[in-house]
């Protein structure tokens, strides 16, 4: 078992401990409880279980296909939102992606461009390059590290990292499998997976405002799936920032593997180059 796993056994069982002794107090506790047994079955009973149904999740959106991903262009419609509800803009768009960490946004049929790469981000437009506003690079960035594909290529491949089964909730209307995991960094997501399909539903993870201090809770969730190239993709997907709608993204197109030009990503070379 990892030292991560370890530690967070201890914890629980600790606390584990502390609710039996109140317990005792009140005379709930069954015979098998007052006999001790060790909550460390159960725990990795818990991780078995999430490993595994995660994997599963894995192989329905196309196993190794899914995994060796490493460009995408996807040709999008977004629409927009304020306080939960439609703002009437919609954008049509053309969104590439090359692992780890680019992604080029065309907007206006390719007039206006926004790029990420790193931890940069710009917008191009006939006026020229300028940087993208930090908060809007940051929140960018913040997707990224908790994104579908990090979480599950990365996260699920280090060691350290702690899966839980979390029981089952309704998402939309369909019986999800809720599973938590935690790596090593502190960071945490939950995944609500489809019950019968075995797709995943709806991502969603916490993160504290550094300026107001207060706690944030982001979500995507996927629906609409089309298999393309062997993987299933989501042709609708939404996203909810504290449980109110922010943006919902239809895809017209997708296209894995693509041959992306080198300087696809480079802000200078766009600026110089933009229609």
């Amino acid at each position: 078992m990892s030292m991560a796993a370890r530690c967070w056994l201890g914890r629980l069982t600790r606390h584990l401990r502390l609710g039996l002794a109140l317990a005792l107090i009140v005379g709930a506790l069954s015979p098998a409880l007052l006999m001790g047994q060790s909550t460390d079955a159960a725990a990795v009973g818990s991780q078995q279980k999430a490993h595994a149904a995660l994997d599963t999740m894995i192989q329905a959106l196309g196993g190794p296909a899914w995994v060796s991903v490493r460009t995408r262009r996807d040709h999008v419609r977004i629409a927009s939102f304020f306080q939960g509800n439609p703002s009437g803009e919609v954008a049509d768009a053309v969104i590439s992606r090359e692992d780890p960490n680019q992604e080029r946004i065309e907007l206006d049929k390719g007039h206006v461009l926004q790029i990420y790469s790193g931890s940069s981000g710009w917008e191009i437009t006939y006026k020229g390059k300028k940087d993208l506003p930090p908060e809007k690079v940051l929140d960018h960035m913040r997707w990224q590290r908790h994104s579908l594909r990090k979480v599950l290529n990365r996260w699920m491949g280090d060691p350290t990292t702690v899966a839980l089964d979390e029981g089952s909730e309704l998402v939309d209307r369909h019986t999800a499998e809720k599973f938590m995991l935690m790596n090593a960094n502190h960071g945490s997501v939950t995944l609500d997976v489809d019950a019968e399909s075995h797709l995943p539903l709806r991502l969603s993870f916490e993160w504290r405002d550094p300026r107001f201090h207060d706690t944030n809770k982001d979500a995507i969730e996927f629906d609409n799936y089309h298999r393309i190239d062997g993987i299933e993709t989501p042709f609708t997907v939404t996203r909810t920032h504290n449980g109110e709608t922010v943006q919902q993204k239809f895809v017209l197109r997708a296209e894995y593997n693509v041959d992306l030009p080198a300087n696809l990503f480079d802000p200078d070379y766009a600026a110089a180059h933009l229609k």
